[in-house]
């Protein structure tokens, strides 16, 4: 017979963020494991130069913060309206374990942290603008609920700029492009629709 595990940890309570508020700053002890129930986070980063780097955006069901090192590798910034709970190390590890001994579906959100860095290194790693462009526009679509082909992007294209290590007006001449091709169609500023995944795959490794 198989044995159900109770939980006898607390849920924490959700917590509140309002867009541009931190969640955490880079270089702060990390005390607190966060995770993302609801919206849009992103990673900044500071180089030796003091120049502001988006290096991620996180999504709901990710954790950020985690212990790797003794303080926070980057800032983390709400771009949306965002709703978290926050753990100390000692909850976070009890849920880990506990989480392990259940499903172990803890293990795939913490791998999500990692997963938009290295995302943004292969990102980068595209010749030209449009392809980047592409190759974002792809990371989104496949981090969102069934992989919707409308969705909203709340993100100001000085975000994405930035991530991409482009200029603003380079990426609204991309988007223009991959509108042109029918790719993707943007009724509002912050609304996408991805009319060809196939082709916008494509765009990516052009």
């Amino acid at each position: 017979m198989q044995v159900k595990i109770q939980s006898t940890l607390l849920q924490p309570p959700v917590l509140k963020a309002s867009a541009r508020q931190s969640l955490f700053w880079e270089g702060d002890d990390c005390n607190h494991v966060y995770q993302v129930h609801s919206g849009i986070v992103r990673g900044v980063s500071l180089s030796q130069h003091g120049q502001r780097q988006i290096v991620a955006f996180f999504f709901a069901g990710d954790q950020i913060g985690l212990p790797i090192t003794s303080t926070y590798r980057y800032s983390a910034e709400a771009v949306t309206e965002v709703t978290y709970i926050r753990q100390t190390h000692n909850q976070w590890r009890s849920a880990l374990i506990e989480s392990c001994q259940r499903d172990g579906g803890m293990l795939r959100s913490i791998g999500a942290e990692q997963d938009p860095i290295y995302r943004r290194g292969m990102i980068l790693g595209r010749q030209g603008a449009l392809p980047r462009v592409a190759a974002f526009l792809c990371s989104i679509v496949d981090r969102l609920p069934g992989k919707s082909v409308g969705f909203k992007l709340p993100m100001p294209q000085l975000d994405i700029a930035d991530y991409l290590v482009l200029s603003p007006e380079t990426v609204c001449r991309s988007l223009k492009r991959l509108r042109q091709m029918a790719i993707i169609d943007m009724p509002t500023h912050d609304e996408l629709i991805v009319h060809d995944r196939s082709a916008l795959e494509l765009a990516a490794h052009k």
